[in-house]
């Protein structure tokens, strides 16, 4: 047994600490990504090496969790290479890719945004879901309805979370694609909700997954396990994930990228998962930057080595108010071509909360989808040391879409086609970029 605070401020950092000297795993801030081979290996063996020596402390019991050599190699063994997601025409299967596949990574797109007005979340997502680019969304958390909170653990919050099914069930019909992939429940954050919304059918084992992830910094609770439980007994999909907090217990990316591979272990050996969602984000809550897209391909080339799950990593940047800022443009495309040089399968939330910035992810992922590490890595300087105009500010949907017609006006249009004469000028084509 062991304190929650002696767990975090003692055992987790000296043996995380102890593992990075051991294997040498050193970032180069002057890299916007990993992709040696052997470092990736090293961070592989030293993140399995943290959960045989951490364990996983429960919040319930106070007792440290741990696990042997061979449930770790069985984990690995038995573990799922694929993955379908969606249904009927919309189905697709997620499968093993490597760095420099020309098969693209899938766009998760980020669907709605965070409100309480229903009718314009419900806008946002069509937008999102007409686009081809789009493989599947992710539904955007609902605050509330009008005046009434999501307020966890009440029957608000399963309403609120209902509501949010039912809006991506009509928006996805309405786009003429009902089998579409609606990724996580994300305006749940108790298993109650959760369980309430697949037990409706709004949710179900063919369009939606429900999460089992270990909590920040190797803890786990019961309801971790109530959930993996509630998955295995229903055939639906968990969705594991990992979203280290760098430069907290964490001291920089080198350790994110470690720890993301302890918790995708742990989170094999308890749920039997496969989808894999990895991502990083700083203590100061920004997402982008060459130390979180650094850790996020050590970590997926490190996994794509060594487990081939089917990978997802956050396709956008911290920005859901600014779909013309020229910042936020190349922030999304840096992330897909970090996902297509790192061997990701996917990315989740891509692009921003409007059906053109949805193209655009989908398209630089594709048009990226074949160029080798080194090519991806020389692009993204180049887009690192372009030029920005300053970011103009907020600008309603209604100003970016005739909102009777779902389509994106000239203002929006024009700087869509900005960024492909851009991009087709670093190296990067996509049939549409010609007209």
């Amino acid at each position: 047994m062991m304190t929650e605070e002696k767990f975090e401020t003692e055992l987790f950092p000296t043996v995380l600490g102890d593992l990075q000297k051991k294997y040498r795993i050193e970032f180069d801030p002057d890299e916007p990504a990993m992709i040696d081979p052997e470092l990736a290996d090293a961070i592989f063996e030293a993140g399995k090496e943290l959960l045989l020596e951490v364990g996983l402390l429960c919040k319930d019991t106070q007792r440290i969790i741990k696990f042997s050599q061979e449930e770790i190699e069985e984990a690995i063994l038995t573990a799922r290479h694929e993955v379908t997601v969606g249904h009927g025409r919309e189905a697709i299967t997620l499968s093993p890719r490597a760095p420099g596949d020309r098969q693209h990574p899938y766009c998760f797109n980020a669907a709605g945004i965070i409100t309480t007005d229903t009718q314009l979340y419900k806008q946002h997502a069509m937008t999102v879901m007409q686009e081809p680019t789009c493989d599947g969304v992710i539904p955007m958390p609902l605050f509330g309805i009008g005046g009434m909170k999501n307020i966890a653990g009440t029957p608000m919050q399963t309403q609120v979370c209902l509501t949010e099914a039912r809006i991506m069930n009509e928006a996805a019909a309405w786009a003429g694609k009902p089998g579409l992939f609606f990724g996580i429940p994300m305006t749940s954050t108790t298993p109650h909700t959760l369980i309430s919304t697949f037990a409706s059918g709004l949710y179900n084992r063919h369009n939606c997954t429900l999460p089992v992830q270990i909590l920040q910094d190797m803890r786990v609770d019961y309801d971790r396990f109530n959930l993996a439980f509630y998955a295995d007994q229903l055939g639906l999909e968990p969705w594991m994930s990992s979203s280290p907090t760098l430069y907290a217990y964490i001291t920089g990316p080198e350790q994110g990228a470690m720890q993301i591979i302890a918790h995708t272990l742990g989170m094999l050996a308890y749920s039997g998962g496969a989808l894999t969602q990895a991502m990083s984000v700083t203590v100061d809550g920004v997402y982008t930057g060459n130390d979180v897209t650094w850790c996020n391909s050590a970590a997926a080339l490190a996994a794509e080595r060594n487990l081939k799950l089917p990978w997802v990593c956050f396709g956008g940047t911290d920005s859901e108010t600014l779909p013309l800022c020229d910042e936020h443009w190349y922030g999304v495309a840096v992330a897909a071509i970090i996902a297509c040089i790192s061997g990701m399968e996917g990315t989740w939330l891509s692009g921003g909360h409007t059906g053109i910035e949805a193209r655009w992810v989908g398209e630089v992922s594709r048009a990226a989808a074949g160029l080798t590490p080194k090519e991806g890595v020389e692009i993204i300087k180049r887009i690192n040391a372009l030029e920005r105009a300053p970011a103009p500010p907020p600008v309603p949907l209604g100003e970016l879409y005739d909102l009777n017609t779902m389509r994106p006006n000239q203002l929006f249009l024009d700087h869509y086609r900005k960024f492909t004469r851009i991009f087709r000028d670093l190296g990067l084509d996509y049939p549409t970029w010609h007209y």
